[in-house]
């Protein structure tokens, strides 16, 4: 399988606060899209890796009052592993560059909605 890098860029990400009484916190990972995963590194260790056809979807994700500037412009992705992974984009350029690339990595195998809060 090929694995051509479709769109590749230094985002946050939300911590998926595994246990109930952890806070949240929020980290920059390299994210790696290709046409067969999903995968963030930190400093250059593989952190974790979704394969795009375990994607249920892609959603953008309106704010919350007094959202910080670098929290902004989020998305999140739906999958059948850990169910969402949120992510923030520096701006919505790059927020709609990279829901356009999952559309392309996914050829349709998945909708991208919009939902309210999370």
């Amino acid at each position: 399988m090929e694995k051509k890098i479709i769109l590749e860029e230094l985002l946050l990400k939300k911590s998926q606060q595994k246990r109930k009484m952890s806070p949240a916190n929020y980290k920059k990972r390299l994210f790696v899209l290709t046409k067969t995963s999903l995968s963030y590194y930190e400093y250059g260790r593989k952190k974790g890796s979704i394969e795009i056809e375990k994607i249920r979807c892609v959603e953008t994700v309106n704010l919350e009052e007094s959202t910080p500037p670098a929290r902004q412009y989020p998305f999140q992705v739906s999958h059948e592993i850990y169910g969402l992974l949120y992510v923030y984009a520096p701006d919505e350029e790059r927020r709609n560059k990279w829901l356009a690339a999952f559309e392309k990595a996914s050829r349709d195998k998945f909708l991208l909605k919009f939902t309210v809060c999370f």
